[in-house]
């Protein structure tokens, strides 16, 4: 990667460790004169194009409460750069996470030496030592909306969390616990919840299982855990710096809204009821046990975040991929040639909240915008969304589609959509 280093430090010292890391570093030719190099459209750094450009001192408040030792004053007095050994690997380290920051709604985590100290299938279940800290950060993250996925080689089991461990095997949606590549899990996991790989943080100790999930999914950010690197001494110190960045750079948005804390429980809500599919003889009886249930109504002011929050994350049931912000949300809803709907779904199991919103232009007749969450894909919610539209409008109004890598199933919908699709939805 490209990447020009800014701060006022001394970057020379630091640049050649982000070299040695593999990135091909530019630093502003005087001390602190980057700022102007930023403005200067001739600038050494402008020339450079840099695919990133990353403020070292930025992180220090954040750095020197989670790394022992990360100042070393005879540095700052000797080479105009405050940072220990410890702390210019940590502000390297940083930056791994900076160059790959992206909106994701998946957290994949391995057993073994991450979610505790030890090795189940040669240590035993007693001998384990939980880390805490990272355990109940975890279960913090569901809360705010985070998915959270089990990727471990070991023995399948029905109960394979201790009892004593603050995480409980109900926290995962899916659990993917056996022998297999953890890649291929990972995809059948994702399958089954009706999500994308590319949603996706994986988490593990192993730099193998981490090299492996890089060369088979790509689109997946592989985070490295070293907690246990030097034995016990201090995993809970790691855990919260781990846990800062998996919040600060994936999953910034999540807990913001009243979905967010409902979509842990809905996913895993969705993957037992599928369990019980093979229980049923066709489609049709399976998701009329679901009690499917939808609340269609005109959006108000209180559905500005979520349809902000939708718009930006939704890739695969997403018509036009429209990044639409809360302000024009806000200003589509005070527009009288415009109507936004929003629908909120419920079954059996729970409530999702807003899962589908529709835009109609009335004045062209023209559905703009129809967006629905991938949990609620399947279901045939599509079908009652498009027909509740058309009843309001008095007609079925044109949908405006382009096609994206990722909005396939958009597509699939609109070459199967026909006014008598039977849906299984029952309108509250």
């Amino acid at each position: 990667m490209k990447l020009a280093l800014v701060g006022d430090v001394a970057l020379d010292v630091l640049a050649p460790y982000f070299r040695a890391a593999g990135h091909d570093v530019y630093v502003p030719a005087g001390f602190g004169t980057w700022r102007q190099e930023l403005l200067d459209e001739t600038s050494g750094l402008k020339r450079f194009k840099p695919d990133a450009i990353f403020d070292v001192t930025s992180h220090d408040e954040a750095l020197a409460a989670e790394v022992d030792g990360f100042f070393d004053e005879r540095m700052r007095t000797l080479a105009s750069q405050p940072y220990s050994l410890a702390g210019i690997k940590a502000l390297v380290e940083e930056f791994s996470y900076f160059g790959i920051a992206a909106p994701k709604k998946v957290l994949a985590v391995d057993a073994d030496n991450t979610l505790w100290h030890g090795i189940l299938s040669e240590d035993g279940r007693d001998a384990l030592v939980p880390c805490v800290e990272f355990q109940k950060g975890l279960l913090e993250l569901k809360k705010a909306g985070v998915t959270l996925v089990l990727l471990t080689k070991n023995d399948p089991c029905d109960e394979f969390m201790r009892g004593d461990f603050p995480l409980k095997d109900g926290d995962f949606a899916a659990r993917c616990i056996n022998w297999a590549p953890k890649a291929g899990n990972l995809i059948e996991a994702c399958r089954k919840l009706n999500l994308s790989t590319d949603s996706v943080v994986f988490v593990d100790d192993n730099p193998h299982e981490r090299a492996q999930m890089a060369a088979h999914l790509p689109e997946v950010a592989v985070v490295a855990w070293n907690g246990w690197n030097d034995g016990a001494a201090r995993p809970d110190s790691r855990a919260r710096c781990l846990l800062r960045r998996l919040k600060e750079y994936f999953f910034r948005d999540m807990g913001k809204t009243a979905e967010d804390g409902m979509r842990a429980a809905s996913y895993a809500a969705r993957s037992a009821a599928e369990t019980t599919m093979s229980c049923f003889d066709n489609v049709g009886d399976y998701l009329k046990s679901l009690e499917l249930r939808v609340e269609p109504r005109l959006a108000c002011d209180g559905d500005l975040d979520r349809l902000a929050q939708m718009a930006g994350k939704t890739n695969q049931f997403n018509a036009t991929t429209l990044r639409r912000t809360r302000d024009e949300f806000a200003a589509l809803l005070s527009d009288s040639t415009k109507r936004v709907y929003v629908f909120k779904a419920a079954d059996r199991f729970g409530e999702q909240g807003i899962v589908c919103y529709i835009v109609v232009d009335i004045v062209a007749m023209r559905i703009t915008d129809f967006v629905m969450s991938c949990r609620a894909m399947g279901r045939t919610l599509e079908h009652f969304a498009y027909n509740y539209v058309a009843r309001e409008m008095g007609r079925p109004p044109a949908v405006d589609y382009v096609p994206t890598a990722k909005n396939a199933p958009f597509a699939e919908f609109l070459g199967s959509l026909k006014p008598e699709m039977e849906t299984w939805y029952e309108e509250r």
